[in-house]
């Protein structure tokens, strides 16, 4: 396809891609829809359609974004953005089959798309695919599943047990992949609660304030001393059944000068948050010499650093920060320029399956490289 005969057209979808990174989606969509009306050969270049597709599935209207991709795809069958950002859709929308699918045919037509190689394997801590096609990826995670565990989880774990796996893991990925780096630095195990944290960090970057939701979310947070111990958390995440009833966070903070680190247990209500620390306690402390410090705390810390109160929790609901309701009026103008209906809108939550993945090794070896630690 000849683009330089689309002078014009090329530039109007510069305009629109500014656009969807300044402005409100819907300003953006009524742009791009009141752009093909003046320049109708806006319909025959893929890349119109390509932005259209993300336009609508930042709006949550992911069956249109669908059918944007598919028409980009359908003018360039060899346009590799649109299946990349088709496989986005899927997976939103619950059909995993197709986004793997999807996905895999992106990295066919661009053997170093790094982006949708990092999706790939990201997607495969979600989903087993039922039929295997001929994919490097696939196989290294099945792979790295099948390494041994070997660590006795009646025990405490010793650092070198952690490191022995990890070691071993890291072999067979330097044997199959030249590039060990990863988009991803928290590993982040999901069970199917949509926690919506885009749209609630959003608002309130755009208003400075918190939204309702937020005021519902509790954390039990536990604070590592060691490096090796995050890891030891990490693994029991995984491995203890209790933890699996929750979204649960490890992660290397360095919101501070010293890095911090920490692991989260995402709960839902205050008496939740109460007793899932206490269980938490009697479960860690089997395995650590109190070398942990586990506390509850409400939501994220950009809040509490603007609002001293919010974070403040009390067995007392009456002694907790409450839900300005005059802050509802930013909601809702925020889900008026963002969703096609104007209200908040749930997307496909899929569980973590249990158990390593190429996913987490490679988050896991991007940690050693920032505590600069061999592996």
């Amino acid at each position: 396809m000849d683009l330089s005969l689309y002078k014009n057209e090329l530039t109007e979808i510069n305009k629109i891609v500014k656009s969807y990174n300044d402005n409100s989606l819907k300003k953006t969509l009524l742009l791009a829809n009141y752009s093909k009306s003046k320049l109708p050969n806006l319909n025959n270049i893929p890349q119109y359609h390509n932005i259209l597709g993300l336009i609508n599935l930042r709006l949550n209207d992911v069956k249109q974004s669908i059918l944007d991709f598919e028409t980009a795809i359908k003018i360039n069958p060899k346009f590799h953005p649109a299946y990349y950002n088709l496989g986005l859709a899927y997976f939103n929308s619950n059909n995993l089959d197709l986004s793997y699918s999807s996905l895999i045919k992106a990295i066919n037509l661009k053997k170093d798309y790094k982006l949708a190689t990092d999706k790939l394997i990201e997607l495969l801590s979600f989903y087993e695919p039922v039929k295997s096609s001929a994919n490097l990826i696939y196989d290294l995670n099945k792979k790295i599943k099948k390494v041994k565990f070997n660590i006795d989880l009646s025990n405490k774990i010793s650092d070198q047990k952690i490191i022995d796996y990890f070691s071993r893991c890291k072999k067979i990925v330097l044997e199959n992949l030249e590039d060990l780096s990863y988009n991803k630095l928290q590993i982040f195990r999901k069970k199917t609660i949509f926690l919506n944290c885009e749209r609630h960090k959003s608002i309130f970057k755009k208003y400075n304030t918190i939204p309702n939701y937020c005021f519902n979310c509790f954390k039990v947070v536990i604070e590592s001393k060691s490096f090796y111990d995050l890891l030891k958390v990490s693994l029991l995440f995984d491995h203890v059944t209790f933890f699996s009833n929750f979204n649960r966070k490890n992660m290397i903070d360095k919101k501070s000068k010293k890095d911090v680190f920490k692991s989260i247990i995402y709960c839902s209500n205050l008496e939740q948050v109460f007793e899932t620390e206490k269980k938490t306690k009697e479960i860690l402390n089997r395995y650590f010499d109190n070398n942990l410090f586990i506390t509850s705390k409400r939501g994220c810390y950009e809040y509490e650093l603007k609002f001293p109160e919010y974070k403040k929790i009390n067995k007392n609901h009456s002694k907790l920060m409450s839900f300005p309701e005059k802050w509802t009026d930013n909601e809702k103008e925020y889900d008026l320029e963002n969703t096609k209906d104007g209200f908040e809108k749930k997307i496909s939550v899929h569980d973590t399956i249990k158990g390593n993945s190429l996913h987490n090794f490679l988050i896991i070896n991007n940690w050693f490289n920032d505590q600069k630690l061999p592996l």
